[in-house]
């Protein structure tokens, strides 16, 4: 049995759901948690039918809650845990089974009319108990804040359980977060037999199965160090866990078999690939491939942000990376997620965020001048780089003039006003290069050019 509620918007009030519709146009509607059911003329000029709202924003604003009468409410809360399986969530759909006296089949969706769609294969069918606990389950996996699924950054490093389920019930592009979260927690062995003894019971439930080996197990083997750790414990975990590595492994061969064709590998093990082992190349390619296309744009971007999360770059890897469009166009836009992980603590992640990032005069002193002078070229503000080459002028070797020239001319191209260090420093260089006439020609525009006038 199925049935239907029309979500609707109320100019000052908000969203809400038609529960019920009476006579002479005037509707029961629900508009919320920290509101109550009200009476509202359906054809007043501040409502109208809403648009474009997603399964996930519905849940987020709890508008499910006014379909529901307080007995099922009461009921539900038995069937929230243990009773749901092979549960799918989507921006618009969510569907699987639930265990009551027999298994039931449910399915929430929303179409593009703005209905709200409710169906279960129990005798009532509508607003059941079930279908309650359904959506208490989907608003433990969302961020009330937030109409998207994300993960609970609070989750303790001990525990897997949160992570697993989300895993299990999120699908799509959301899984690329969780599996850089559970490449980085099991490296330490202890860590990785704790993340076994978890994943087993969902291996034995069966409509789990080939999600966990072919989506969070062999992924991992993409990561040496995991790798290493799923064969130590191979002797001193149960026979079910063992059985689980080995099928996760028969998968991983495939999945790298794909990868190492090189020609045309499947998007899946190619992500993977760039998550879990540090190639930079072959995230800059997947960044320069994304550049024409939109829809991949978004997947290049947060594949990145997850490969910055854990990786300490090289020079090298900065250096290709500050070079690709889609790196200078967003990377402000990834500092504060990326800095709140481990790469906080990377000298190379400072670096790569320089331009945006409060210049900390202990955390430069640790980066070799090397890393300025080779990633200064992609700098959106160079004049940031200039009192680092200032203080180290002595120690620019005599291959490097090029850079520093071409680091002197972006500056005075991208400011009216030069500093004084600039000029000491063009200067300076001219002396080493007594033919460069671009250099010359600067130091002689900037000492004429009359300096602003400041305002007090």
């Amino acid at each position: 049995m199925a049935i239907r509620y029309l979500i609707t918007k109320h100019l000052s009030l908000g969203l809400g759901v038609l529960i019920k519709r009476e006579q002479n146009d005037v509707g029961k509607i629900f508009f919320g948690e920290d509101q109550a059911t009200r009476d509202v003329l359906l054809t007043h000029p501040h409502m109208s039918v809403a648009s474009n709202v997603s399964l996930t924003k519905f849940v987020s604003l709890s508008l499910f809650e006014g379909i529901f009468d307080e007995l099922c409410k009461k009921s539900a809360q038995n069937y929230v845990e243990n009773a749901i399986k092979d549960m799918h969530v989507s921006e618009n759909e969510c569907y699987g089974f639930i265990i009551d006296t027999k298994e039931y089949a449910f399915r929430i969706s929303i179409d593009n009319n703005s209905f709200i769609n409710l169906s279960c294969g129990c005798p009532l069918g509508d607003s059941c108990k079930h279908l309650y606990a359904v959506f208490l389950k989907m608003k433990q996996l969302l961020d009330k804040n937030s109409n998207k699924v994300v993960v609970n950054q609070n989750i303790s490093t001990n525990d897997f359980r949160d992570l697993l389920e989300r895993f299990f019930y999120v699908r799509g592009g959301d899984n690329i977060p969780l599996i850089g979260k559970l490449n980085h927690r099991i490296k330490n062995i202890e860590k990785c037999r704790q993340f076994i003894e978890q994943l087993t019971p969902y291996y034995l439930r069966g409509q789990y199965k080939a999600r966990a080996i072919n989506d969070v197990l062999a992924p991992l083997f993409f990561n040496e160090k995991n790798a290493t750790n799923f064969d130590n414990l191979m002797d001193s975990i149960s026979e079910d866990g063992q059985n689980m590595i080995k099928e996760a492994r028969a998968f991983y061969s495939n999945l790298k078999s794909d990868f190492e064709k090189r020609n045309i590998p499947s998007k899946k093990a190619n992500l993977y690939h760039i998550i879990l082992a540090p190639d930079c190349q072959g995230l800059v390619n997947f960044l320069i491939r994304a550049e024409d296309n939109f829809n991949e744009e978004r997947l290049a971007n947060q594949v990145m942000v997850e490969y910055l999360k854990y990786q300490e770059l090289t020079i090298e890897d900065v250096y290709l990376l500050k070079s690709t469009y889609l790196f200078q166009m967003n990377h402000q836009y990834y500092i504060s997620e990326i800095m709140n992980g481990p790469a906080k603590g990377f000298s190379s992640t400072y670096l790569l965020f320089f331009d945006a990032l409060p210049y900390n005069e202990s955390k430069i002193k640790q980066i070799p001048l090397d890393y300025f002078l080779k990633v200064s070229a992609y700098s959106n503000d160079k004049s940031r780089y200039i009192p680092i080459v200032y203080d180290k002028y002595e120690q620019i070797e005599k291959e490097q003039y090029p850079i520093l020239v071409e680091l002197l001319v972006g500056v005075s191209l991208q400011h009216d006003f030069i500093d004084e260090r600039v000029i000491r420093l063009a200067i300076e260089l001219s002396k080493k290069i007594p033919f460069a006439h671009f250099v010359n020609e600067l130091v002689e525009t900037n000492i004429r050019r009359p300096k602003k006038q400041k305002t007090y």
